[in-house]
């Protein structure tokens, strides 16, 4: 895998024509903004929650592609599933996935700015390569998308 190959994957789960279905933002823009803070029975995250869990962890790769050391997100803390999230109107649902597109647009962006070799090489702060680390994120967005869209389908 190369750089270019790596983005191009990020960029076909987050915005494409993936081979499974809808795209995360494809599928994120047509669920009605009624159904985000809501939680079937026996749910554990609503849609809003599950969207800023993978902004946050995109956030863990964005410090990591910076070089940062010392972030990290300790698994079931606040920083991984923030308390409190609620997204009631459009606008809120606007400014969403605004923030969600804008982690894409800066992970890409210092992507790119990387050699192929950089893939080979550990992860600030941990001990797995960074491809590792971004084939993580991708999988780590497609687990999460399908948990949202079976919270939608047992909402509405």
């Amino acid at each position: 895998m190369n750089i270019k190959d790596s983005i191009k994957k990020y960029d076909e789960v987050f915005e494409g024509e993936p081979w499974f279905g809808n795209s995360i933002l494809k599928s994120l823009e047509h669920i009605p903004v009624l159904f985000w803070d809501k939680k079937p029975k026996k749910v554990s995250h609503s849609i809003s929650e599950l969207v800023y869990h993978l902004i946050d962890w995109r956030g863990f790769v964005i410090e990591k592609l910076k070089g940062n050391k010392a972030f990290d997100i300790e698994l079931n803390s606040e920083k991984d599933w923030r308390k409190g999230v609620l997204i009631q109107n459009e606008k809120e649902k606007k400014k969403t996935l605004e923030e969600l597109i804008e982690t894409q647009n800066i992970i890409c962006e210092l992507l790119l700015a990387k050699p192929d070799s950089w893939l080979n090489e550990q992860v600030a702060g941990r001990r797995y390569r960074n491809e590792y680390m971004i084939n993580g994120v991708i999988q780590h967005d497609i687990y999460h998308l399908g948990q949202i869209n079976i919270v939608y389908s047992q909402l509405k």
